[in-house]
């Protein structure tokens, strides 16, 4: 976290750091899951959307999360190099 806000330091008054994912969600309209960290694995999502201003995206780069159990949540799901899953 401390590299990031440095490496952004010129940008830091349009940047929000937030170490807790469920607090980082609340009101966002997208997660982008950019890492295999087993913790991005194990998250409550149902507990994420319910949090999340709607339309709710979820972006996985890693391909790490189980799509059609996260859409049946509520999110489209826009995984990487396979089809999205959306409710449009």
């Amino acid at each position: 976290m401390r590299n990031a806000a440095q490496d952004l330091k010129d940008i830091r008054e349009y940047v929000e750091f937030e170490t807790d994912p469920y607090k980082a969600a609340q009101e966002a309209h997208a997660i982008a899951i950019m890492t295999e960290w087993e913790l991005y694995k194990t998250l409550d999502y149902k507990k994420i959307y319910k949090r999340m201003g709607k339309p709710a995206f979820l972006f996985d780069g890693r391909n790490i999360l189980d799509h059609q159990e996260i859409y049946e949540i509520g999110f489209n799901v826009y995984p990487i190099g396979k089809p999205a899953l959306t409710h449009f």
